[in-house]
């Protein structure tokens, strides 16, 4: 059961200007948190975690992704990661001096892409990732996009933004994109293939995966993949996909004060 989040802030805070007040003058490493949603989600989607993460002393920036259902897809994968750099760029003005990228789903996939592309970060949070691109690409609705996409590319019509299949949720969902960026979401020449962004992540790790979801089948396995690092933890929650990143808030709470006596 998750304590009071009045009760909890209230500690927090407290003990933050106990230390910080202190004779010594030390208190912990301020982290700024940019959090992704998921796959035609909106920020909207972290406004409780957001708000419970602001009360608790943390700098919080949700921008609207590529991925949204407002914008899906707009720019390719890798130029998606343009508004991460501008959150995290806002998070340092206000005076963050460590920061971490949390996602869910292909947010997850995102933030564990910018971890593997981005030096200087104190951490990543994957909640429930999901969306890799390889087996995603294997959905034959989004294959048989990926072959339009490919045609278009040779063709020398990639620049044009034409209909595509993508899967959302067990059904094929239209979306409009140019087909050199409808590429880099799907297929092995993603820049976001787990197998190969996981091993590459410069941060320390979280991954929380839920008990009830089936995309989180292997997902201790590719945890493993993950450069060693003793701040790296697996968390599994009692949750579905979409109850993920509700379920995962005290072990988020847990895994930034293990980061913050470090």
């Amino acid at each position: 059961m998750r304590d009071s989040p009045v009760m909890i802030r209230f500690i927090a805070v407290l003990a933050y200007f106990i230390v910080c007040l202190s004779p010594s003058g030390w208190c912990f490493e301020r982290f700024g948190i940019v959090l992704l949603h998921g796959k035609t989600g909106m920020p909207s989607q972290f406004t409780l975690l957001a708000a419970d993460l602001s009360d608790l002393g943390y700098l919080v920036e949700i921008p609207e992704m590529c991925w949204s259902a407002r914008r899906i897809f707009d720019r390719s994968f890798s130029g998606c990661l343009d508004d991460v750099d501008a959150a995290v760029a806002r998070l340092k003005a206000d005076g963050a001096e460590g920061i971490i990228v949390a996602g869910h789903s292909l947010g997850g996939v995102g933030a564990l892409l910018y971890g593997a592309t981005r030096d200087g970060l104190a951490g990543i949070i994957a909640l429930a990732p999901d969306g890799d691109p390889v087996s995603f690409g294997r959905i034959p609705v989004i294959a048989k996009s990926l072959g339009q996409a490919r045609a278009a590319v040779k063709a020398g019509k990639g620049e044009i933004v034409s209909t595509f299949n993508d899967f959302v949720l067990g059904r094929a969902l239209p979306v409009k994109a140019k087909a050199t960026d409808f590429l880099t979401f799907y297929g092995a020449d993603s820049p976001a293939v787990t197998t190969r962004t996981i091993p590459q992540l410069n941060a320390p790790l979280l991954w929380v995966a839920g008990t009830k979801d089936a995309s989180q089948r292997n997902a201790e396995t590719l945890f493993k993949k993950a450069p060693k690092r003793p701040e790296n933890t697996f968390v599994k929650v009692d949750a579905g996909h979409l109850g993920t990143p509700g379920a995962a808030f005290d072990p988020i709470l847990d895994w930034l004060d293990k980061l913050e006596d470090n």
